[in-house]
């Protein structure tokens, strides 16, 4: 008598066949031992991202689905062999050596584990993560449509506490700059030409460019404000491109401090509207454009924070779609004007979804593998 099992049973039966009594294959085991005796405080970064290299040999243990979970065997025991890489206090964890690491395009889930692991060892509150080397792992979980975790990614690199208060000193940098400047002409033009012509270093004849003070600092405050309106302008515009803008009533130092964070925010939504057919998954416009609490009081300006849920208020909002404008002005307009045109097919694109596919279908190794299950298809069909 026969007894019916799933599918999904069927498929893993010929995959952890070693592991009768253990949930550790042998080949994580001899991971861990190479790991033990090679990696020390002496190690180079060379050695150490050869030994992270190495997690990709679980990878063939495993179904490739099992990449994109947090809590599957192979994530497991993968976060395992990184903490054993850097359980010694004395490794040295530069950002250089997290860039390389990131270039081995290692699941998202263990990007996000070795992210933590370099603030962890780097406690100090100047340590960032640079916007060019946090694109790495962002670009990684884009390719794989893992996208909540690409939003994990930007919130610990661009969205950390640490690159919000480096780019916040690089503002406050600028306007010392400024007042700097403005005082220095006004201390020079009201005394310094005085002196200068009491001391005979300059006639007499150039005591009236002392009256020029007024005239230069509303020259360079003038010039200063609007060189930065048109800054913020070009950074809203790059960042968030066809899809985020700000939250009315965020404040302008807001956008500057946050501008990388609606970048990654931005890369997100295009390649989710692209993988849709031109449709955003409502649960990423929820995460990313969450409506801050404040609107409701109608406050004059908006903050960045958690609601009580504990999650995070971005301040960002979606743009209107032009693509639907353009539908609807077709059929206001009964198509005047208008002309039917077929997309053009992306070679890119196509690949992109042929990769995708592999995280979506059922393991089968091999062509092999699919014909001996197919006994399995017949009985369940009967």
């Amino acid at each position: 008598m026969f007894k019916l099992i799933s599918r999904r049973t069927i498929s893993w039966l010929p995959i952890r066949s070693y592991s009768k009594g253990s949930i550790y294959s042998p080949e994580f085991k001899r991971l861990q031992n190479e790991i033990e005796h090679s990696i020390n405080s002496s190690s180079k970064p060379s050695e150490i991202v050869r030994a992270i290299d190495s997690i990709k040999q679980l990878q063939a243990q495993y179904p490739i689905h099992d990449q994109l979970e947090s809590k599957s065997s192979l994530t497991k025991q993968s976060e395992q062999l990184i903490d054993q890489i850097f359980k010694r206090a004395d490794v040295i964890f530069t950002q250089d050596l997290l860039q390389q690491i990131f270039v081995l395009n290692l699941p998202t889930e263990l990007n996000l584990k070795l992210i933590n692991k370099y603030y962890e060892m780097n406690p100090a509150k100047s340590t960032i993560i640079k916007k060019d080397v946090a694109l790495i792992p962002l670009r990684n979980a884009i390719y794989n449509a893992d996208f909540n975790r690409a939003i994990k990614v930007s919130d610990v690199t661009v969205g950390h506490p640490n690159y919000i208060a480096n780019k916040a000193s690089t503002l406050k940098r600028g306007f010392i700059k400024l007042v700097g400047t403005a005082a220095a002409i006004t201390i020079f033009t009201k005394f310094g030409v005085t002196t200068l012509v009491e001391e005979d270093i300059i006639p007499a004849s150039w005591l009236h460019l002392g009256a020029l003070n007024s005239v230069l600092l509303t020259y360079i405050i003038n010039s200063a404000f609007f060189v930065t309106i048109v800054k913020f302008g070009r950074q809203l515009i790059s960042s968030g491109g066809d899809y985020l803008t700000w939250q009315k009533g965020t404040l302008y130092n807001h956008w500057f401090k946050h501008a990388d964070e609606m970048l990654f925010a931005s890369k997100i939504m295009e390649a989710d509207r692209n993988l849709n057919n031109g449709e955003l998954n409502p649960e990423i416009v929820e995460e990313i454009c969450r409506v801050a609490p404040d609107i409701r009081s109608n406050t004059a300006s908006l903050h960045p924070g958690y609601d009580r849920a504990g999650n995070k208020i971005r301040l960002m909002q979606m743009k209107d779609d032009f693509e639907k404008l353009k539908f609807q002005a077709y059929w206001m307009t009964g198509g005047d004007g208008f002309e039917w045109v077929e997309p053009d097919q992306d070679p890119a694109e196509i690949q992109w979804r042929e990769h995708l596919e592999k995280y979506s279908k059922p393991l089968l190794k091999n062509k092999a593998d699919a014909g001996e299950l197919k006994w399995a298809d017949e009985l369940i069909k009967e």
